[in-house]
């Protein structure tokens, strides 16, 4: 095969479907406008009817749902700038089996970077626990912000997440209030788990 053919690949896309797509995508800008960049998103309880209603899980709706409210059409910064200093935040709770703990914020030229550590508390459960933090940082106070994740890394009873911010948040953080909502990052395709645990004989 020659550089300048390509290889023939099955496509069964089809008028009925073209009609559902461009239904979709009408609704999907209609709702990006109607949304202007802000944050609108259902109640745990529509959520938690919408997904026995439609057989997905809360957290693919909250993915599908937050990609509407277009929060970052005006930002592609993939890197903060210069770092300036770095801010103590220190504000830690207990939800649950957790302790969150905000502990600090990177002020970059850019960007600020707010590191988030997340630590299960019932340690008897250690080795049976991985935490998945389907987590996003909302910031209230002072300007409207553009809020999205990182990085993450961690396992087993402890994970840090980082969260890059823009505009940068500023060096006072008195009057600021910050909180964890639901927000996953990625669709997931539940896997049907086939467990291999019987003896098997080579003969």
């Amino acid at each position: 095969m020659g550089w300048s053919e390509l290889r023939v690949i099955p496509n069964n896309y089809n008028g009925e479907t073209q009609r559902i797509d461009e239904q979709i995508l009408g609704l999907v800008k209609q709702r990006r406008a109607m949304a202007g960049g802000k944050r609108f998103v259902p109640g745990a309880e529509l959520l938690e009817e919408w997904a026995a209603k439609f057989g997905m899980e809360t957290d693919q709706l909250m993915f599908i749902l937050h990609s509407l409210n277009d929060q970052e059409r005006n930002y592609h910064l993939r890197e903060p700038g210069e770092l300036l200093a770095v801010l103590p935040l220190m504000k830690k709770t207990i939800s649950g089996d957790c302790e969150y703990m905000l502990t600090h914020v990177m002020q970059h030229k850019e960007a600020s970077l707010v590191t988030l550590e997340i630590k299960y508390l019932l340690e008897e459960d250690a080795g049976e626990v991985y935490l998945k933090p389907n987590l996003t940082l909302e910031v209230l106070g002072g300007e409207e912000y553009n809020i999205r994740r990182h990085g993450s890394h961690g396992g087993g009873l402890h994970t840090q997440m980082q969260f890059m911010i823009i505009p940068p948040l500023p060096d006072d953080l008195a009057g600021l209030e910050f909180s964890l909502v639901p927000s996953a990052i990625f669709l997931e395709r539940k896997l049907k788990e086939v467990k291999l645990d019987q003896q098997v004989d080579f003969y």
